[in-house]
């Protein structure tokens, strides 16, 4: 019998939010969509089929949410990685120019033209917001693409995948040095380590520990 633990970091609100946070909070989205699958759809669906009486347990089923962000062709992942490799000089405001083309109609996107007047007032120009299942998140896009466009120089991965380390080398595979494609983007490694682990997790039996954090100051009495 073979046990692992899994640690993620917690979803994250911050008072100003980047492309960090932005790839935090779709790890969690991702990992919420897979407890939705393993334990409240299945469960209920396995009840069913047993004619087991239950009380059925209503939930937010946020694939919405995930297809919003990586959806192939469509979604913000797509749309980043588009702006970053077309001709010209896009920059940060030119990628939320497109996002805001893009997903004008979705109800789990909010630009700062379709925010009410309230949100319109807290929120800039140079943002967006998302509905995620744990709350509203405001994103300032500077910074997004250079984040996103940060590769590794050739040499250097050269140098890497010489080493004696195991571990290091298996990163850095020899194998894609003489590849001609171009390096996948930040933000599109993430997603294609992050269906890895979900793709195995899918094939385990997880159970669950989730911290609440209380409040904001993490103190008792507040």
């Amino acid at each position: 019998m073979v046990m692992g633990i899994l640690d993620i970091y917690g979803f994250e609100i911050f008072q100003k939010n980047s492309f960090e946070q932005f790839c935090i909070n779709f790890c969690n989205e991702k990992l919420q969509q897979l407890f939705i699958q393993l334990t409240l759809k299945s469960e209920q669906e396995e009840y069913l089929r047993e004619g087991i009486t239950w009380e059925n347990i209503e939930y937010f089923n946020n694939k919405i949410i995930c297809d919003l962000i990586e959806e192939k062709y469509k979604g913000i992942i797509s749309l980043m990685d588009e702006e970053c490799l077309r001709p010209g000089e896009p920059t940060d405001m030119s990628f939320l120019e497109k996002l805001n083309v893009n997903l004008k109609n979705h109800p789990h996107y909010i630009s700062h033209k379709k925010a009410d007047i309230q949100t319109q007032k807290i929120m800039g120009r140079d943002e967006f917001r998302l509905v995620h299942y744990a709350g509203d998140v405001t994103y300032n896009v500077r910074g997004f693409l250079e984040k996103n466009n940060d590769l590794l120089f050739r040499d250097l991965r050269e140098i890497m995948s010489h080493t004696t380390n195991s571990i290091t080398k298996s990163v850095f595979d020899v194998k894609d040095l003489t590849s001609k494609k171009r390096p996948e983007t930040a933000i599109t490694q993430f997603k294609n380590s992050l269906n890895n682990l979900v793709e195995i997790l899918m094939g385990k039996e997880p159970s669950y520990i989730r911290c609440i954090k209380p409040n904001d100051f993490k103190m008792a009495s507040k």
